[in-house]
């Protein structure tokens, strides 16, 4: 095995972002996310990559390495680190951040190996881990949503290779912490083997808009409300946050941080030296309705429509502190996440019932990505100059698009793969798909973290769109040969036309019970019983309920054998 790559998670879809590397036979994972589930899987808490392949392959790896601290890059940590217990190697704000989730699901004791990303137009020394001198690791800094955003630079016997993580390109950060364009190019003048690039926003012409600007709509919008400002914006955004403070000290005003993944937040990037808001200038949410809403700038978390969040519970008139109404003006400073949809604008109806005024994202330009867009994507591709280029992170149509930018600015190798798909990377550049491996995503559901079969997610499916209907037979003996039974049924989650489908079915089941061989088998009998109950309810109501079937066979000692069975419903 030579120089392969295997995308567990992040590729072919948004979030999630897991990439393996490995060099002959051994392992490293770049990045570690999880997302939040969609419909297809909203029992769970958490989307995770597949543990059981992780936990087969766990004797191969040797460490893990994050990109920056966002969920879909950390957010999968602490039920993989169960897994593989190997060094983590990421900026020490970002692995605080990962601390966090790791302290909250009791995971202790992994060996942190810090690196600081580098900037300045500077490469530095390359963290070479013991267990494998031959590959080295560096982050390059970007700019992106979040403090400390990194690219990856991995150095390896057969050439460099960069992974640029998420970025775009923001000429006016309000950490004023730069991309470093000269580091990319110096990278470029000295040799990129392969370039793995954030895809995200692959299909939208132009430029992302610097924070800046956001800054300066939102400012103007602030200037115009004669009334109380609320925020809703995602935690992790500590440069947004900062710039708030900077509109609330130009006009006047107040800030206000309602959530408790504020206060994690701005702690964490303080004890990190990181620029973050001023603590002293910051009002009370506990006296936040006493004071002139002319003079306040609330800011709740929520902007996801997440029922325990601040801005849901102020929504729907649960919120302890922050009661809304006609004087407030509401900006959702944040995009809309695909498969939140349903939630969000639900909240902003409810907002709306309480009088106040929405402004949304895409009536003013008051939030911008983190992701580059074309423009950015190709003078990437461009600084750097690889003699192979696969994009990741991202929809496969995303991939398309992006693989089409690089071989419009002269990249000739390309390749677009999907979860599962390894592929190999020569030394002169060549690419070449060299496995298709079929993974099963997992999920975290409570406390617990499995397959969707481990975690009875059809059942539950099954249960949600048809019901559940409970059988318990009792099968004594009755005429020759025969049983004599004693059924009762309990249904939830289905129509029974006020017991009127029970007292029917229940009668099917009797005459059908009183009819099969005593010798019959337990599994026989559930089918029997399965079979008469789902047929009924298809005819009758449309439906295929989820049939339990609890068997207890009765012998009666000195009874004689009864000549008929008796029969129970319980409604609910």
């Amino acid at each position: 095995m030579g120089l392969n790559f295997l995308p567990i998670g992040g590729v072919g879809e948004i979030g999630m972002n897991n990439m393996v590397l490995a060099w002959n036979g051994r392992r490293y994972l770049i990045d570690c996310g999880a997302k939040f589930p969609g419909e297809t899987s909203r029992f769970a808490e958490l989307v995770l990559p597949d543990l059981g392949w992780l936990r087969a392959n766990k004797a191969s790896f040797d460490g893990i390495v994050i990109t920056h601290g966002h969920e879909d890059h950390i957010g999968a940590l602490p039920f993989v680190a169960r897994e593989l217990q190997v060094p983590i190697y990421a900026s020490p704000f970002s692995y605080a951040l990962a601390r966090r989730r790791l302290d909250e699901h009791n995971v202790h004791g992994l060996d942190f190996r810090p690196m600081e990303p580098k900037a300045g137009g500077g490469i530095g020394e390359f963290i070479r881990p013991p267990e494998r001198p031959e590959l080295g690791f560096q982050l390059i800094r970007v700019t992106h949503s979040i403090p400390d955003a990194a690219a990856l630079l991995i150095d390896t016997p057969i050439g460099r290779v960069l992974h640029t993580g998420d970025f775009k390109v923001d000429p006016e950060p309000i950490d004023g912490k730069l991309f470093d364009t000269e580091a990319f190019r110096r990278i470029g003048d000295e040799g990129v083997l392969l370039m793995m690039s954030d895809s995200t926003n692959a299909q939208v012409p132009g430029r992302t808009a610097s924070e800046r600007s956001v800054i300066v709509e939102i400012e103007a919008q602030v200037r115009a409300w004669p009334g109380r400002v609320v925020i809703s914006q995602f935690a992790s955004n500590l440069h947004r946050l900062r710039g708030l403070e900077e509109v609330a000290l130009a006009t006047g005003r107040r800030l206000c941080l309602v959530g408790r993944s504020f206060k994690t937040y701005t702690d964490i990037a303080r004890a990190h030296g990181l620029q973050t808001v001023n603590p002293d200038l910051l009002l009370d949410p506990e006296t936040v309705e006493r004071a002139d809403p002319k003079t306040v700038i609330l800011v709740l978390t929520g902007s996801q429509g997440e029922r325990r969040a601040a801005l849901w519970k102020a929504a729907n008139g649960e919120h302890p502190q922050v009661k809304l109404g006609k004087h407030d003006l509401v900006m959702m400073s944040s995009r809309v996440i695909p498969g939140n949809e349903r939630e969000i604008y639900a909240m902003f109806n409810d907002i709306r019932r309480r009088g106040a005024t929405v402004l949304h994202p895409k009536a003013a330009g008051i939030h911008t990505s983190g992701h580059a867009r074309q423009d950015e994507l190709t003078d990437m591709i461009r600084l750097v100059r690889p003699k192979a280029f696969v994009p990741v992170h991202g929809e496969y149509a995303f991939l398309l698009d992006h693989e089409a930018l690089a071989k419009k600015a002269g990249v000739e190798r390309t390749l677009v793969i999907e979860d599962g798909e390894e592929f190999e990377v020569s030394p002169d550049g060549e690419l070449s798909r060299v496995a298709s491996r079929v993974l099963e995503t997992h999920y975290l559901d409570g406390t617990v973290t499995g397959s969707p079969e481990e975690l009875g997610f059809e059942d539950r499916r099954r249960m949600f769109h048809n019901g559940v209907l409970t059988v318990v037979a009792e099968l004594s003996p009755g005429k020759p040969g025969r049983f004599a039974p004693d059924v009762e049924l309990q249904s939830a989650g289905l129509f029974t036309a006020g017991d009127k489908h029970l007292d029917v079915v229940l009668q099917e089941l009797l005459d059908t019970l009183e009819a099969i061989p005593r010798e019959s088998s337990d599994d026989a009998v559930e089918g029997t019983i399965v079979s008469v109950v789902k047929r009924y309810f298809k005819r009758t109501v449309g439906k295929k309920p989820l049939v339990l079937v609890f068997i207890r066979r009765v012998e009666r000692p000195g009874e004689s054998e009864r000549q008929g069975g008796t029969a129970k419903k319980v409604a609910t």
